[in-house]
């Protein structure tokens, strides 16, 4: 590329993973006193992805991410930096009441062991195994569970940004046999069978699955999605174990958080950030490896580039990929993205003057109830509705029932009003509705995600300056999408300014 103008940094995606590569090569580029040029492009009219806030009737409607895990050092750093530490607030008490739907009932997530052991969720001869938990044997360790950026098991699980990780909200999890080698994937399930015991696996884990990755935990790899339970199990042998080791050193878990008027801020404050240029309605349709740089392909025109950082979502990604390694993207277009469709209810709030509040529940399959969860959003964070409504937010498709996500906006909402009248006995006509869908939602790490994600790698390497963030290898929550794309940022920012 010409030395005649400032470096160019092309960043394809205007969502908080290509926001937060923006942000952080922009603040390379200050501290270093070096002029380069950040450009984002994005195809919708306005930047966010899918951390979209809309606002009807007094009410404040998350249609994607409802909030995010304060896990990530990186992402409390891009808040600060956008002047929105003090828009943060925590979740109303009563979100930490959780449960889920089985049985024909919802019970509780407990604490308490007593109370657990009450609330129904597993029989006795599934509490006896669950108790059992600490004897059983840790599986050994192997590199090819984890891909080539695991840790040792006598190392804490990571909190920076792990080129083969997954969202770590969590921990580990997905479906192979249940005799698999140390250098099989194992999926969760058989990782939570093993350990819980087959009930808790089916009963606990794979409903809680569903509100994270909307999948099935016999089809996901515990080591891509979730490494933190499989960093436990290798530094302690036991999950259990570890929590009390956690709770010894005083670590509290990772807190929920959002912002005071949605999570969209985020995104439409980075967008604003000086040295950052964005621009909206550009869809980019192709990339191109040229001589020491590259041809980005835009609705707009073309435009040369220094560096790219791709952020887009899948099947997108795989497709821009395509043009500077086919063999990365044929790899990325194996990695399974199912609709997910959310339906907003609003309800006079005497409706639901008989349910507790609580964050809300999941629905355990084999209930004959197809939505996956719903969050009672008036309950959980303050400001989503005015005091005369019940806000809820029902999920429906993903992995395990892609059809639901399919049905036309009035068939979702009757199905969503039957369901609601079946599973918390809401039986009223809704004062406001709205549905929205992502086609291609949430990746699914199957088992061998992490050696496809060690091929993507290697076929990518080679390519100087060109990097993959956003949530389709390492992570889908918005804190692990947020570390990606900062990490891709400042790496890409480091060699232009070298």
């Amino acid at each position: 590329m010409s030395d005649e103008r400032a470096r160019r940094l092309v960043i394809v995606g205007g969502g908080p993973s290509g926001l937060a590569a923006a942000w952080k090569a922009s603040a390379e580029a200050q501290r270093a006193g070096a002029a380069l040029e950040v450009v984002v492009l994005e195809a919708d009219a306005r930047v966010g992805g899918k951390a979209r806030t809309g606002f009807a009737d007094g009410l404040l409607i998350e249609t994607g991410p409802q909030g995010f895990l304060d896990d990530q050092p990186v992402l409390r750093e891009m808040i600060a930096a956008c002047g929105l530490a003090e828009e943060v607030i925590e979740p109303e008490p009563a979100a930490n009441r959780r449960y889920i739907y089985r049985g024909g009932k919802l019970r509780q997530l407990q604490r308490s062991p007593l109370a657990f052991a009450r609330s129904g969720l597993l029989g006795p001869f599934g509490l006896a195994r669950l108790a059992m938990e600490p004897l059983a044997p840790a599986r050994p360790g192997g590199d090819d569970r984890l891909g080539a950026g695991t840790w040792s098991s006598s190392s804490p699980a990571p909190t920076a940004p792990a080129r083969q990780g997954g969202d770590d909200r969590l921990g580990a999890g997905v479906l192979t046999s249940g005799d698999a080698t140390p250098h099989t994937d194992e999926s969760l399930f058989d990782f939570a069978a093993r350990r819980m015991g087959r009930q808790a696996a089916a009963r606990l884990i794979s409903p809680v699955v569903l509100g994270i990755f909307a999948g099935d935990a016999r089809r996901l790899s515990a080591a891509a999605a979730f490494p933190r339970l499989v960093a436990m199990e290798q530094a302690h042998g036991s999950l259990f174990k570890a929590m009390r080791a956690g709770r010894k050193r005083g670590v509290p878990p990772p807190g929920h958080r959002t912002f005071r008027r949605g999570i969209e801020a985020l995104p439409r404050a980075a967008a604003a950030l000086p040295g950052i240029d964005v621009a909206c309605n550009r869809r980019v349709t192709a990339i191109q490896h040229r001589g020491g740089g590259f041809a980005v392909t835009s609705s707009a025109g073309g435009l040369a580039a220094d560096a790219v950082v791709v952020a887009a979502d899948l099947p997108s990604a795989a497709d821009l990929v395509d043009g500077v390694s086919p063999a990365a993207a044929e790899e990325l277009r194996q990695i399974e993205s199912p609709p997910i469709a959310v339906v907003h209810t609003a309800f006079e709030v005497a409706a639901a003057a008989h349910i507790e509040p609580a964050y809300g529940f999941l629905v355990a399959r084999g209930e004959g109830i197809r939505m996956l969860g719903c969050q009672y959003e008036t309950a959980t964070f303050s400001g989503r509705s005015p005091e005369d409504r019940f806000l809820t937010r029902s999920m429906y498709g993903g992995s395990v029932d892609p059809d639901a996500a399919e049905l036309d906006d009035d068939a979702l909402i009757e199905l969503t009003l039957r369901e609601l009248r079946r599973t918390v006995g809401i039986d009223a006509t809704p004062t406001s509705t709205s549905v929205a869908r992502w086609p291609h939602a949430i990746p699914q790490y199957a088992p061998g995600h992490p050696q496809r994600v060690a091929r993507i790698e290697a076929a990518l390497d080679p390519i100087d300056g060109f990097y993959l963030a956003g949530n389709v290898l390492n992570g889908v929550g918005l804190s692990r999408a947020v570390a990606v794309g900062a990490e891709c940022g400042e790496r890409a920012a480091k060699r232009l300014l070298a």
